[in-house]
């Protein structure tokens, strides 16, 4: 993994490595051909580069195709569900392992590929960033310019709210590095509170530049997920603004650009992919190299082929949260469970493995299935959590219970505040699970310790675990970085 700063310096030539069509995934099939039709990018140099707007266009391309990253595809739903108490590690990763137990050493494989996959990813937004705006070309207008401006930052927004909730402060690098003065290149941490500032400026500008909606461009964000971002930074930041999640959650909502689908299921079993409760989608074309292979990791060899054993096993408790609740919809449309497998778990004597069912086709590592980054019913959620923590209650049950009535459960009507707070949250947990959301939720609302150590599966979490450790190597190139405490 390289240092984040060299990443920044670099991330122009590593353009050289990556042709258009990578960011063919991306994109909606209707659009593929204008979207794409130009020639591949091959030994540029900051310097030949950025000349025109084919060369914008591209650029950013690569931008997007950093949400094809291992991180993306897989590691964050290890980091969002096995970290919490909605999955177990399940497979046979030792690194995952430590994940699951909060045993995480500084050396630890996972942690060290994803913080170098989220800074190459915000090195490739910085490219655009950095660059497009001083294009002046034909071929490229003001206003399209404005736009993948707006696009490049919604990304680089997107990558500093996973670090900044995986490791608390990190360095913030907003702009390429031009120098080799140590001084420079190696950066120090800053706050939590200086990334989130960070991002809330980007997601504002981001906002400002995009449009409502893209009439072809499915894979392309938009000031509603723009907007919904800044509604989750608002929240997660340490102080929380809960006016301003209110403010950008509502908008979204009340925007009539999305809407709940009628059946939870649909959102999940390939008929409605980019449906209009979908907010930010990350697009896959089975049997290309731009497929999705996450889903041969966690289902069953009955949709796979394969007989080993799958990763992200759902948890007892989580099965537990379904059942309390009778909310037999969303754990049939969340949960696969089957018997009979060629693999013990112990954590299931009867035999019968659940397994996650929110990706359902396989593919043999070459999946068509998209996954949700952002979508409405998150953002219900998120105003409803925002009203009760400003004790607008009633209009924080209609808003719980517009979501709660999509499945079939009946309404919330309680009158005490902390009450309905904890019932948004059960709500949140249900709705968006194997979605990588549940972790930070558990952080952000002061839960995680008592959660997690109440499982009695021998967890020691502390306050220092709430945060993953820097990894080594990066402590070893950069003497600026300081370890997180514990480690």
């Amino acid at each position: 993994m390289y240092q984040p700063i060299k990443l920044a310096m670099r991330a122009l030539l590593r353009f050289s490595t990556i042709l258009c069509t990578c960011g063919l995934a991306l994109l909606s099939t209707s659009c593929v051909d204008s979207f794409l039709d130009r020639e591949p990018i091959s030994e540029v140099t900051e310097g030949n580069f950025f000349q025109t707007g084919a060369d914008a266009e591209a650029a950013l391309v690569a931008a997007y195709d950093a949400l094809q990253s291992e991180y993306y595809i897989f590691d964050r739903f290890t980091n969002g569900d096995v970290i919490s108490d909605n999955c177990y590690a399940g497979g046979d990763n030792p690194n995952n392992f430590q994940l699951d137990q909060f045993e995480v050493a500084t050396n630890n494989g996972t942690v060290e590929r994803d913080w170098g996959y989220l800074y190459e990813a915000i090195g490739r937004a910085n490219a655009v960033i950095d660059n497009v705006g001083e294009i002046s070309a034909a071929d490229l207008t003001e206003a399209r310019k404005s736009e993948i401006l707006g696009e490049a930052r919604f990304l680089r927004a997107t990558h500093y709210f996973q670090l900044v909730n995986l490791w608390g402060g990190v360095p913030l690098v907003l702009e390429k590095v031009n120098s080799t003065d140590p001084e420079v290149v190696f950066q120090p941490r800053v706050s939590e509170a200086a990334i989130y500032a960070a991002m809330i400026v980007d997601l504002e500008i981001a906002m400002d530049l995009l449009p409502a909606t893209w009439s072809s461009r499915a894979e392309r964000a938009t000031k509603g997920a723009a907007q919904a971002t800044l509604a989750k930074a608002y929240a997660h930041q340490p102080a929380p603004d809960w006016n301003a999640v209110k403010l950008h959650a509502e908008a979204v909502i009340d925007g009539n650009v999305y809407s709940l689908l009628n059946n939870f299921n649909s959102l999940w079993d390939g008929t409605d992919e980019n449906s209009a409760e979908s907010i930010f989608e990350v697009q896959y074309i089975g049997g290309t190299n731009e497929a999705n292979w996450g889903p041969q990791l966690w289902l069953p060899p009955s949709l796979t082929g394969d007989n080993w054993r799958k990763f992200n096993t759902p948890s007892n408790d989580l099965l537990t949260a379904f059942a309390s609740t009778s909310d037999d919809a969303r754990e049939r449309a969340s949960i696969l469970k089957e018997a009979n497998l060629p693999w013990n778990d112990p954590d299931y004597p009867t035999g019968v493995i659940p397994f996650p069912f929110k990706q359902r086709r396989a593919g043999g590592f070459s999946s068509p299935n998209n996954f949700i980054l952002l979508r409405l019913a998150d953002v219900i959620l998120l105003a409803a959590e925002a009203n009760a923590e400003l004790n607008n209650l009633d209009l924080a049950k209609n808003q719980l219970n517009q979501v709660r009535r999509r499945v079939g459960l009946g309404d919330i009507t309680t009158n005490d505040q902390n009450t309905l707070k904890t019932a948004i949250q059960r709500e949140r947990r249900l709705e968006l699970a194997f979605e990588g959301h549940r972790w930070f939720d558990l952080k952000r609302t002061g839960r995680a310790i008592e959660v997690m150590n109440a499982l009695n599966r021998g967890y020691d979490v502390t306050e220092q675990k709430l945060l993953l450790p820097i990894p080594q190597s990066e402590i070893d190139r950069n003497p600026s970085l300081i370890q997180n405490p514990g480690y």
